[in-house]
């Protein structure tokens, strides 16, 4: 039996980022004939039907679809990371309006009522840092030790529910809470460049979590920068932002170049982070010699790591030798490696070169093998139970 858990997040964000990056009209309605659109729609629907509690409009940690089974986890890191990515959903979701599309009306509202009611109880939990300098989550709610990867996917989801305005962008209480997350991520990093794990902790091991947390906590600085810019307030924060990601790129490509055994998962948040801050750099890069070759350095990383992940025992000899070899593979891997690759992509295709077509041809194979894969997962659960789970989700919200 396959059981589907909180990876259907990943895996969602990820198919969603592949899609984006190489389709050129994102309009299309859903669900169409392409593969990776079946693959979404499918995903979506599992996520916004099944995988949450409409009593509580909170999401599950577990669900079992196979015989219905869903279960509440206290995991403060991927209740969060469910908001987020569920707001990705609904920016797939929103182009469609059509008022008889009862199942798609049902999954915009059941995401917005969870993201609304997740994001609200982690924003009534923040406390100020004992520095003085921002705010994280109180350790009390999490029950666990508050870190740059709580308040970095707090911001996330935060960030875009107002692209979405589920909250307000224009309420100064929430630019208030998003600037004072920034300050409270920046207050961590330290004088080598690198960013201190935990709150309010005197032992400053960066290299605890490094594989994760530094690159979430980037990538949250960077979306909070887009929405504070029309923040008059918050001008030193957005500047800030910027100063802090040119020292850290120092550290973090350091550590990536001269450490000889990088985990995965640390080129896959690093890609995702320094695609960001490299679509910034591309805005001032005319006229700045300093950014132009930082612009230059950025690239060079960001594609040195997604070739990296092509070489990564779980893409090169496993996933891309067929069905036969998926069962050894990782799911979430490959999920977060696909979301890399995207990006990866994108970037790569900015540039109309030799090389550049040798790289896209590499990312782009490597990103099919791993739709296959997510749709072999997904073949795993018939579609008649599909079809189930949808009819229950309309009888659980008969409003719609």
């Amino acid at each position: 039996m396959v059981v589907l858990i909180i990876c259907c997040f990943t895996l969602l964000s990820s198919t969603l980022a592949f899609s984006s990056s190489t389709t050129s009209n994102s309009n299309h309605r859903i669900p169409t004939t392409h593969q990776h659109d079946d693959v979404l729609y499918k995903m979506i629907r599992f996520f916004g039907i099944d995988m949450i509690d409409t009593t509580t409009n909170r999401f599950y940690y577990h669900c079992y679809p196979m015989d219905g089974k869903c279960e509440h986890v206290h995991m403060p890191i991927r209740d969060l990371a469910a908001a987020w990515d569920a707001s990705k959903a609904l920016q797939y979701l929103i182009n469609i309006n059509d008022d008889d599309d009862l199942e798609a009306m049902l999954i915009r509202k059941q995401l917005t009522d969870a993201i609304k009611c997740t994001l609200a109880i982690y924003q009534s939990n923040l406390q100020s840092n004992e520095s003085g300098d921002g705010v994280h989550l109180r350790e009390d709610m999490l029950l666990e030790t508050s870190t740059i990867g709580h308040s970095a996917l707090l911001l996330l989801g935060m960030c875009d529910a107002c692209s979405l305005s589920i909250l307000n962008r224009n309420e100064v209480v929430i630019q208030e809470m998003i600037d004072g997350l920034v300050q409270g991520i920046l207050s961590q990093q330290l004088d080598n460049r690198a960013f201190s794990i935990e709150f309010n902790n005197k032992d400053t091991n960066y290299l605890r979590g490094v594989d994760f947390y530094p690159g979430e906590a980037m990538l949250a600085l960077l979306n909070a920068h887009d929405i504070l810019l029309s923040v008059p307030i918050s001008a030193n924060t957005c500047q800030s932002v910027l100063q802090s990601m040119d020292k850290a790129f120092a550290f973090y490509s350091n550590y990536y170049y001269t450490e000889d055994d990088v985990d995965i998962n640390y080129s896959i948040w690093q890609v995702l982070c320094f695609s960001k801050y490299h679509d910034i750099l591309s805005i001032d890069s005319n006229n700045n010699q300093h950014v132009k070759i930082r612009l230059a350095e950025v690239k060079k990383y960001i594609l040195d790591m997604c070739q990296e992940i092509c070489q990564s025992r779980s893409w090169k000899y496993q996933l891309s030798r067929g069905q036969s070899f998926y069962k050894n593979i990782e799911t979430v891997e490959i999920a977060c490696g696909l979301d890399a690759l995207a990006e990866g992509i994108r970037i790569n295709r900015q540039e109309d070169t030799k090389d550049a077509e040798e790289l896209d041809k590499l990312f782009t194979m490597h990103a099919k093998n791993a739709l296959y894969f997510i749709q072999w997962t997904q073949d795993q659960v018939s579609n008649e139970l599909y079809c189930r789970q949808w009819r229950v989700g309309i009888r659980r919200d008969p409003s719609v």
